[in-house]
């Protein structure tokens, strides 16, 4: 199944020298936190109720970045059985010490805030998880001396803000009481903290406002890591009164120092199409130069304001774009940036490296309330994209096999095929706030192997059989603010297996060609 570009395709560019080409990391994958080992540069971002949890991206210059691996891979670390839409994994941060890498992040759907660590982040087991507390999200860890401090948002004798105490990073245990560090700006929202100290300031970075529109970042100093914390009066990254420009609700900030010296931070921030209020790409990964002004407060890109392409890092490496595919058949999907919903019954999921192709076996349907699905997701990570994937009809086809544009089970728009007694039907179900809706079963003529695609442009997304479209749907359908539910996903592009057997194969494999009749 090809789609040109994905969210794991490295960029090159040559055409402008000295600049940051945003967003660097493209599709659903917000709260970015960054980290630095000396060679590679690395960011995770959260993943709510997908699985495998935390994707780890990497660079060695800040400019090209490459997935490297999920940090969570194995339900000894999380169990995600029964997690609500955009629960489960909130806001990781993850930070390098001492030759060790650590990742602090929140359950929501159980265990609360939780600390694991490796020596070896490329190939490395993960230990934990060691619980910290339940009180709180978006926890994150600053090394100083020997010691590590833990902060997050929470509530200290009745007062919300951003509160920190000394933990133990290699079990979890905290060393001191949790305090206040600030109540924040607005006393709205107050979260995702980060810590870092320069010349004789420990800096906290939060933000506000809560994600989306109202989405901005604060900072503060102080002379001691538990505060009190001075407050700078002016947001340092803010887009609330950009109206109309691309790039909307800034915030969710971490920032790092390079190789040689500069400050660099990474943050959140959606890509707006062209309507008013509307986005499906989800929440992305965008960076900005920091400067520090004649008074010590860092200043985040052009005084709060940031743009797709502005001044940051240089780079002289060819202007190639690889092609990349939605699921790499000739690979293994532990390799894969790809995403199942809540688990992953590694069981159902039988893979044919050598003929570029995989069976799934689905139990549930996919749009079963809380449901474990069979299914195979990709990160949207451009307005106008097109995929497609061949699936095996003949009596291998057990059950449903089919694609989807996925953003949750309450908002999908789904292309089954099927194989009764030798008649292939294929069928449309879409569904759309508490509505699902099945079309009526169409017969094919009789085929052994079908090319099933996707199209999305700027209004719609296309389901494709062979070429010929077969259904339309509208973007807003996939779109956060049409959500009925607190959303903090983004559009997803895939394929499933449901109540029994499918084989999907590279329908641009040598092997692949199909027919494109109907």
């Amino acid at each position: 199944m090809s789609i040109a570009p994905a969210a794991d395709v490295v960029y090159h560019w040559i055409e402008v020298r000295n600049m940051i080409h945003n967003p660097i990391i493209r599709g659903f994958n917000p709260d970015p936190s960054i980290c630095f080992d000396g060679d590679y540069y690395y960011i995770t971002t959260s993943t709510f109720e997908y699985f495998p949890a935390c994707p780890i991206y990497r660079s060695r210059d800040l400019c090209d970045w490459e997935f490297l691996r999920f940090a969570i891979d194995d339900t000894r670390l999380l169990d995600l059985k029964g997690c609500r839409n955009s629960s489960g994994i909130y806001a990781p941060t993850i930070r390098y010490n001492d030759g060790r890498y650590y990742l602090v992040t929140t359950d929501k759907n159980g265990m609360g805030n939780f600390i694991i660590h490796t020596d070896d982040i490329a190939k490395g087991r993960w230990e934990g998880p060691f619980h910290v507390r339940h009180d709180g999200i978006d926890p994150s860890l600053f090394f100083d001396g020997g010691r590590c401090f833990y902060c997050s948002n929470g509530v200290v004798d009745g007062e919300r803000g951003i509160i920190g105490a000394w933990v133990n990073p290699e079990n979890g245990r905290l060393e001191s009481d949790v305090r206040l560090l600030t109540p924040g700006l607005s006393h709205h929202a107050t979260e995702a903290p980060h810590i870092y100290r320069r010349g004789g300031f420990f800096y906290l970075l939060f933000s506000e406002g809560g994600t989306e529109y109202g989405h901005h970042c604060v900072i503060g100093r102080s002379r001691n890591i538990d505060g009190p914390y001075e407050l700078c009066s002016k947001p340092v990254l803010d887009h609330r009164d950009r109206k109309g420009h691309a790039i909307q609700a800034t915030g969710h900030a971490d920032m790092i120092k390079n190789a040689d010296g500069r400050w660099f931070a990474v943050f959140l921030a959606i890509r707006m199409f062209g309507k008013p209020l509307l986005h499906n790409l989800g929440r992305e990964t965008f960076m900005a130069d920091v400067s520090w002004n004649d008074s010590g407060w860092p200043v985040i890109g052009n005084g709060g304001f940031v743009e797709l392409e502005m001044p940051g890092i240089a780079t002289d490496k060819e202007d190639v774009e690889k092609k990349t595919t939605l699921f790499d058949f000739s690979s293994p999907l532990s390799d894969q940036n790809r995403e199942s919903l809540r688990i992953r019954r590694l069981e159902n999921y039988v893979q044919d490296i050598g003929n570029r192709r995989i069976k799934l076996h689905g139990g549930c349907g996919i749009t079963e309330e809380r449901g474990e699905p069979t299914m195979l997701l990709t990160r949207q990570t451009e307005f106008e994209t097109e995929t497609s994937i061949g699936l095996e009809t003949d009596q291998s086809l057990t059950g449903i096999g089919g694609v989807c544009v996925w953003y949750s089970n309450k908002y999908a728009l789904i292309l089954e095929i099927s194989n009764r007694n030798g008649s292939v039907c294929y069928r449309i179900v879409r569904c759309v706030h508490d509505l699902v809706h099945k079309e009526r079963r169409i017969r094919l003529k009789s085929v052994e192997r079908l090319c099933l695609g996707i199209k999305a442009d700027k209004s719609k997304y296309s389901m494709l059989i062979n070429g010929r479209t077969v259904a339309e749907a509208s973007i807003a359908n996939f779109c956060t603010e049409g959500c009925m539910e607190n959303s903090f996903t983004g559009t997803m592009l895939g394929f499933f297996a449901q109540n029994g057997d499918a084989v999907f194969f590279d329908s641009e494999s040598p092997s692949g060609h199909i027919e494109k009749t109907l």
